[in-house]
């Protein structure tokens, strides 16, 4: 279970702090409270590509991190399946730091990887749904398949 956001110099982001509570966790708010770039934010720590110029403006680097808890059997697993160092509390830690250059690095419970190692254990552990993710129409890549289909050439 996610328990615990940190991110820092994202966006507009100075330094937010976020425990979630057990169970199910929702982000509501106005248009232009922040909840994309936090969703933005939780997507880069988990091996998802991310433009240098989400780093803050004037910031030297970017830190968002990731900590999952409740399931020792099951982050035990799977650290050995990716040959991590597990902790002896139950819990994943899952980072990155975003140099103003856009050089990465990641960690997992302090120990370095790369982002597809990241991006393998956390499909995993979290399922992100966001606003208009499975409407296709709206995705311009989709445009000239999706009126191929309406003429029935494809």
């Amino acid at each position: 279970m996610l328990s615990y956001l940190h991110v820092k110099n994202i966006a507009l982001i100075d330094d937010l702090e976020v425990d979630f509570d057990r169970g199910y966790n929702v982000m509501t708010g106005e248009t232009g409270a922040g909840k994309s770039i936090i969703i933005g934010a939780m997507n880069a720590v988990l091996g998802n590509r991310m433009d240098k110029g989400f780093i803050r403006e004037g910031a030297d680097g970017a830190l968002v991190e990731l900590l999952f808890n409740g399931n020792p059997e099951g982050f035990s697993s799977l650290c050995e399946a990716f040959n991590v160092e597990g902790n002896d509390e139950g819990e994943l830690l899952v980072s990155r730091r975003i140099a103003a250059n856009g050089r990465s690095v990641y960690k997992v419970n302090g120990q370095t990887v790369n982002g597809k190692t990241v991006k393998e254990m956390t499909a995993r552990l979290i399922d992100i749904h966001s606003q208009h993710e499975h409407q296709s129409l709206l995705r311009k890549e989709n445009h000239l398949s999706l009126l191929d289909k309406y003429l029935g050439k494809g």
